[in-house]
C-alpha cells in the first residue's frame, strides 16, 4: 500500500498478550491518522500510535456497546471519505465473531479500499495459555468455533451440527453455559464431558475454572466468572493438569501498576507481564516540546561546563542544533549527565559524558519541573511532560475494571503525579520503589505497606530509575 489517505485496515489485534499481534498490524496501528477500537484489544497497543493520531473507543460489552454496528460502519465510511487512514483494531481475529464482513460490506458499498489483516484468535490462544491444545492425536481430530449466544438472523440453523468437533469452543458465552452445556448434553455429549472457562485468557489477569458439562453452569457463578471469557469443552481439557503452564509463572495473578512520571519505555511493565503479572503503566504522558532561542544557545555555547538532566533533553536539545546547523563540537569540553540512559544517548551521538550532578554556574539542559541541587545553575528548558488525553478514558477503564494490588513508583516525581490523576486511596494499595529517598517520600505521602515480593524483585534485577 504506498497511498493509505482514504483507506481502512481491519486489523486483528489478536487475544490480548501485547506480543501476539502481528507485525503487519502492528505496521499498521503506527501509521495510522485514526483508530476505531473495541474493549478487547489491549489498549496499551494504541502506545505505538503516533502523537496526532485520534482514537474513537467502540465498547462492546455483551450488554452494552457505547457505539452500535451500525454507528461505527458510518463512521469507517465518514472517516475514510474525509481522506484519513483508518484502522479498525478489533480484538482476537476479526472475522471469528467479530462483525468484519458487515463492516467490510459497508466499505464495498461505498467505495472505500479497505485491507483485512487477520490476528491469532481468541480461542487457540486462551486454551494455549491455559495449557489445553485443541487438538491432539489421542483425544481430539476436530475443532469447532461457536457463538455463545445465537443472533436472531441465524436462528433456525442451529441442530446436530452444533456438537461436531471433538473439542468446541465457544465464544461470549458465559451468559448461556448452561443452556449451551444442556443442548450438548441432550445432543449425545456425556454430561461428564470436561470443560474449561477461560476469562481475560492470555494475560495477567487470566483465570481458568474447570468441570463438567454437568456442573460447570453452577461453577461459573460460584467463581463469578464474566466476559470476556472462552469455554473449551472435550477431552482436551484434560491435557491441562500436566500442560498448564501459565499459571506457573512467579508473578501470575499479580496485578502491578507503575507509576510514571516521563515517557520512555515499557521495560518494567514488560518484565512484570513476562513474570506472568497484570502490569500496567500510568499514566501516559508526552513531550511538549520548547525552541531555545538564538540567544539561549549561544549561552550554552559560551558556557564551560553543560548537564543534561534527563535522555529526552539531550534528544531534543541535540535535534534542534542538527536542524539549525550547529556543530557539535561547538559544545563545551565538559560535559556531565545524571543517569546512565543519557551517558549511553550522548555517546550514540559522539559525545563523551560522565555522570555528576550540576555545579555552581553551569549550564543545565532540563525539562519543565526538573529540581536543581545547586542554586547557581542556569536551567534551559527543552520540553514539559504532559498527560496524554487520547488515554483518559483507557485509564479510568483500566483503574476501575479491575483490582489492583500493587504500585511501584520509580521516583519522587512518579509518586505525587499516581496521587493527583489515581483513583486508589494510599492505604488501598501496596507499593514497592527504586530508591531509599523513594520509599520515604511515599512512606511520607501516606503509602504504608511495601509489598515485598516486588521489591525482592526489582532489587534482584537492580532497576534503575532510568529503564522504567
Amino acid at each position: 500500500m504506498t497511498n493509505n489517505k482514504g483507506f481502512v485496515s481491519i486489523v486483528g489485534a489478536g487475544p490480548g498478550d501485547l506480543e501476539l499481534i502481528t507485525c503487519k498490524g502492528l505496521k499498521c496501528i503506527e501509521e495510522a491518522d485514526v483508530i476505531l477500537y473495541d474493549r478487547l484489544a489491549n489498549p496499551r497497543l494504541l502506545r505505538e500510535a503516533k502523537d496526532e493520531c485520534e482514537f474513537i473507543y467502540c465498547g462492546k460489552l455483551p450488554s452494552n456497546h457505547v457505539m452500535r454496528q451500525e454507528m461505527i460502519n458510518a463512521k469507517l465510511v465518514e472517516l475514510a471519505k474525509q481522506g484519513k487512514y483508518v484502522v479498525r483494531l478489533k480484538g482476537g481475529d476479526p472475522s471469528v465473531f467479530g462483525r468484519v464482513g458487515e463492516e467490510a460490506e459497508e466499505l464495498v458499498k461505498n467505495n472505500i479500499p479497505y485491507e483485512w489483516i487477520p490476528g491469532i484468535t481468541s480461542s487457540i490462544a486462551a486454551a494455549a495459555y491455559a495449557g489445553i491444545p485443541v487438538t491432539h492425536r489421542k483425544y481430539s481430530n476436530s475443532f469447532t468455533m461457536r457463538t455463545g449466544h445465537d443472533c436472531a438472523l441465524n436462528e433456525g440453523k442451529e441442530g446436530a451440527h452444533q456438537q461436531v468437533g471433538d473439542t468446541i469452543a465457544y465464544y461470549m458465552s458465559v451468559k448461556n453455559i448452561g443452556a449451551n452445556c444442556e443442548k450438548l448434553i441432550a445432543q449425545g455429549k456425556s454430561k461428564h464431558t470436561k470443560v474449561a472457562m477461560i476469562q481475560w485468557g492470555t494475560l495477567g489477569k487470566q483465570k481458568v475454572i474447570e468441570g463438567t458439562l454437568e456442573t460447570m453452569a453452577q461453577i461459573a457463578r460460584e467463581h463469578e466468572i464474566e466476559n470476556p471469557a472462552m469455554t473449551i469443552i472435550g477431552d482436551v481439557v484434560s491435557l491441562r493438569e500436566s500442560l498448564s503452564w501459565f499459571e506457573t509463572k512467579p508473578f501470575y495473578g499479580k496485578h502491578i501498576l507503575i507509576a510514571r512520571s516521563q515517557t520512555g519505555n515499557f521495560e518494567l511493565e514488560r518484565h512484570f507481564s513476562d513474570q506472568g503479572a497484570e502490569a500496567y503503566s500510568f499514566p501516559l504522558l508526552k513531550r511538549k516540546k520548547k525552541q531555545l532561542t538564538d540567544a539561549e544557545i549561544k549561552q550554552i555555547l559560551n558556557s564551560q561546563s553543560l548537564m543534561f538532566a534527563s535522555p529526552e533533553s539531550a534528544e531534543l536539545f541535540l535535534e534542534q542544533l542538527l536542524i539549525e546547523g550547529i556543530d557539535i563540537r561547538d559544545l563545551p569540553r565538559k560535559i556531565v549527565c545524571r543517569s546512565n540512559q543519557t551517558k549511553k544517548l550522548l555517546a550514540a551521538k559522539g559525545l563523551v559524558a560522565e555522570k555528576g550532578v550540576e555545579e555552581a554556574e553551569m549550564v543545565v539542559i532540563a525539562p519543565y519541573g526538573y529540581e536543581t541541587k545547586n542554586g547557581d545553575a542556569n536551567i534551559f528548558h527543552t520540553h514539559e511532560m504532559v498527560i496524554d488525553e487520547r488515554f483518559r478514558e483507557i485509564n479510568e477503564r483500566m483503574l476501575t475494571e479491575y483490582k489492583w494490588d500493587t504500585v511501584i513508583f520509580p521516583n519522587k516525581a512518579a509518586i505525587d503525579l499516581f496521587i493527583k490523576e489515581n483513583v486508589y486511596t494510599e492505604n488501598e494499595l501496596s507499593f514497592a520503589y527504586i530508591g531509599e529517598s523513594v520509599k520515604e517520600y511515599a512512606l511520607k505521602k501516606g503509602f504504608t505497606t511495601i509489598d515485598q515480593k516486588v521489591q525482592d524483585e526489582l532489587e534482584r534485577e537492580k532497576w534503575g530509575k532510568t529503564n522504567v
